[in-house]
């Protein structure tokens, strides 16, 4: 019987994917933890939903552990981890998921200790079942947020001919976009000595103190003072999701990635 793979993301993970900008395309491609599990040569759980933020990552995952009876089938658990404003909260007997792209309560450093918190956390979880745990950060964690979060594909496009539209949401920073960076720097570094950093890709996940997010090193040009996107990756211009090449592109990144760190 073959090792379980269990994954959980945003819309760059979710098997049932839809691009809100072309409704009629067909977008079921394979997604990154399918295309992965073949090359470890595992079966797959892919838990990820459009929009999802990092309490539902966190939250779908251990429910997941917690749910197999025999641990040792797990042969890894690799979150692609969210952008810390997002909301998740449930609703109902069966626990449906939903989110909100802004958390309308507390502020961008408290997202993201929240989110820190959940990283630390689903580490302990799996070091307590002895369950092999890669861990990365698929689109920026905070700094997107505070360079003013760019509105949906779907907000972009319906409003594509309007002149007064604006792209982006306003950042209000706690005193400026600068220094709210450098504390949310210090904040990461401050969760430093309880991550177990060889397993987790990118880490310290903000390039301005040396780490990286998966988006970064597979759909965008990384040669470029500003990278831009590769456009060929991507379901189009006007949907900056990836396509079936770019899920093998971050796939393959994974991949390389992985094949130190598993056998630590």
């Amino acid at each position: 019987m073959k090792k379980i793979l269990i994954a959980s993301g945003c819309s760059f993970t979710d098997e049932n994917f839809e691009s809100s900008v072309h409704p009629e395309m067909i977008c079921d491609w394979p997604k990154w933890p399918e295309l992965l599990s073949k090359k470890l040569d595992m079966d797959y759980i892919n838990l990820g939903q459009n929009g999802a933020g990092n309490e539902y990552i966190y939250s779908t995952i251990l429910e997941q552990i917690l749910k197999t009876k025999d641990k040792s089938q797990i042969g890894l658990v690799i979150p692609g981890w969210s952008q810390c404003q997002r909301k998740d909260y449930q609703h109902g007997y069966n626990g449906r998921w939903h989110q909100k792209r802004i958390d309308p309560e507390g502020d961008v450093f408290s997202y993201l200790r929240k989110d820190l918190r959940y990283m630390v956390s689903l580490q302990l979880v799996c070091e307590r079942f002895n369950i092999p745990l890669v861990q990365f950060q698929m689109i920026n964690l905070f700094d997107g947020f505070i360079s003013g979060l760019m509105k949906t594909d779907r907000e972009r496009y319906e409003n594509r001919h309007n002149p007064n539209y604006e792209s982006r949401y306003k950042y209000v920073p706690r005193k400026s976009v600068k220094e709210d960076r450098i504390q949310c720097n210090k904040i990461m570094l401050e969760f430093e000595p309880y991550i177990d950093q060889e397993k987790f890709i990118g880490w310290p996940l903000s390039s301005r103190i040396g780490g990286f997010h998966i988006e970064d090193k597979t759909l965008r040009y990384a040669d470029m003072e500003y990278p831009n996107y590769i456009y060929e990756l991507l379901v189009s211009k006007l949907d900056i999701h990836p396509n079936a090449k770019g899920q093998e592109k971050i796939a393959e990144f994974l991949y390389g990635q992985l094949e130190n760190r598993l056998q630590k």
